[in-house]
């Protein structure tokens, strides 16, 4: 019984699964080198985007601060649209594919009959997409910090690493809800899309609401709003938000567990 539960330990962590996620975002990094070029636009930017006088609505939507200053650049070619964009698809990608695989194959049944039980799976597998999504904004919180540094842009490194904490927990958030979707559905595709339109739809509410000062109060109803909201590139981490989202992924994933625990699988 020992050696059967260790293996199906082994399993359930997916250790595979995470050295595959960790050699696709080495891969990656190539592409990530694409933004050293965007900070290196920044300087030769800067004098015109300030002539050009953007104005206060379009600031807002990127995060409050001024395109023609680095926070404001970087933030909109970067940490506003691109790196979230790119670090919710992979929870949800990986989310999909992880957690529903097995049920889909009608395998999840045979596997949950193992000891260590339906919680202990779905926790392992979560696991496994929270490790990829950190290393990815790493991966991205690093090339922006190289970009900041190699081309002497002002702008403190820490706010950079302060940008980079702010998306690992929007994507460990976006986690627990692919993971509570893909728990109650059990299907990969609707468990995507479900989420997806979650994601698109909180995203437009982030970033429109505040552009109307009447309407602004109202996007702290979206959990965008926690990740970009107190622009980190320009404040630094912001521990209250970091907490508001570690709760909502915290509640998600308890609520995933449950609902996984309760429901009849296939096989």
């Amino acid at each position: 019984m020992g050696s059967g539960y260790a293996e199906c330990l082994a399993h359930w962590i997916d250790y595979r699964s995470i050295c595959v996620g960790c050699r696709r975002s080495a891969a990656s990094a190539i592409r990530w080198a694409i933004l050293l070029k965007i900070a290196a636009w920044m300087p030769s930017l800067e004098s015109a985007l300030a002539e050009f006088g953007l104005g206060q609505g379009l600031n807002d939507f990127f995060g409050g601060a001024s395109l023609a200053s680095p926070e404001g650049w970087i933030s909109a070619e970067v940490f506003s649209i691109f790196a979230p964009g790119a670090v919710v698809a992979l929870a949800l990608i990986d989310g999909g594919r992880s957690i529903a695989a097995e049920e889909e194959d009608r395998l999840v049944g045979l596997l949950a009959s193992n000891p260590i039980g339906r919680a202990m799976m779905l926790s392992h597998k979560s696991i496994a997409i929270v490790i990829h999504v950190a290393i990815a904004s790493f991966l991205i919180g690093l090339f922006t910090w190289g970009g900041v540094a190699v081309f002497s842009i002002d702008m403190p490194a820490a706010n950079v690493w302060a940008a980079t904490i702010h998306l690992v927990f929007l994507g460990i958030m976006f986690t627990g809800a692919i993971a509570l979707v893909t728990a109650a559905t059990g299907k990969r595709m609707r468990s995507i899309v479900i989420t997806g339109t979650i994601a698109a739809v909180s995203y437009i509410v982030a970033s429109l609401l505040p552009v109307s000062p009447d309407l602004a109060g109202w996007a702290k109803i979206s959990p965008w709003f926690y990740y970009w909201g107190d622009n980190p590139l320009v404040r630094g981490v912001n521990w209250v938000y970091i907490g508001v989202m570690a709760s909502i992924a915290g509640g998600l994933f308890a609520a995933a567990g449950y609902v996984f625990t309760r429901r009849d699988l296939p096989g």
